[in-house]
């Protein structure tokens, strides 16, 4: 009798797998099977300032603006703020969103970008037009002077599009290229 039991608890079992498999996993918009997704949310990296939030760099979603920045990091602010437009652009990785407001005071929020070597700590992508002497400094087998003459190229004939582009620049070779791609 022991047998027997064991026998259907164990065809219960296996026929509860199967079904869990087949008709318990959707799909991702990907196509992915639910069970099987490695979730990633796309993400962006914002570093933060101010006096009324703790500084430091943040992940938020994708499509993330200012005013959801604020609402997630400093709620008691929101109420301060008045609706302008750019608080509903979205923010892109890189950003330096500062929040300087003290006293509940309106004050003018500004939004600039981290330098190369910050996002390249960060794993954020760098593109050779958003690029500055110091950036291009600060990238390994660039020295200042081959730095200044890209930025020289840029100003003289137009952006880059792409990294590849900047092979026009006399002294970045392939070699250079290739080293410093994964940046990009």
């Amino acid at each position: 009798m022991e047998r027997c039991q064991r026998f259907v608890l164990w065809s219960i079992g296996a026929i509860l797998a199967v079904l869990l498999l087949w008709k318990g996993h959707g799909e991702t918009r990907y196509g992915e099977s639910v069970a099987f997704v490695h979730y990633s949310a796309p993400t962006v990296m914002v570093r933060l300032r101010g006096d009324e939030v703790v500084p430091g760099v943040y992940g938020f979603p994708d499509g993330v603006d200012v005013s959801a920045v604020i609402n997630m990091t400093a709620p008691s602010l929101a109420a301060h703020i008045v609706d302008v437009p750019r608080l509903r652009a979205p923010l892109k990785s890189g950003a330096i969103v500062d929040l300087p407001l003290r006293g509940h005071q309106r004050s003018e929020i500004r939004i600039t970008t981290m330098t190369a070597g910050e996002k390249m700590l960060l794993g954020i992508p760098l593109h050779p037009d958003a690029m500055d002497v110091a950036d291009w400094d600060c990238l390994p087998g660039i020295g200042p002077g081959l730095a200044q003459r890209i930025v020289n190229d840029r100003q003289k004939y137009g952006v880059f599009g792409s990294l590849q582009a900047v092979e026009r620049v006399p002294g970045m070779g392939k070699g250079r290229i290739f080293r410093i791609t994964k940046y990009f």
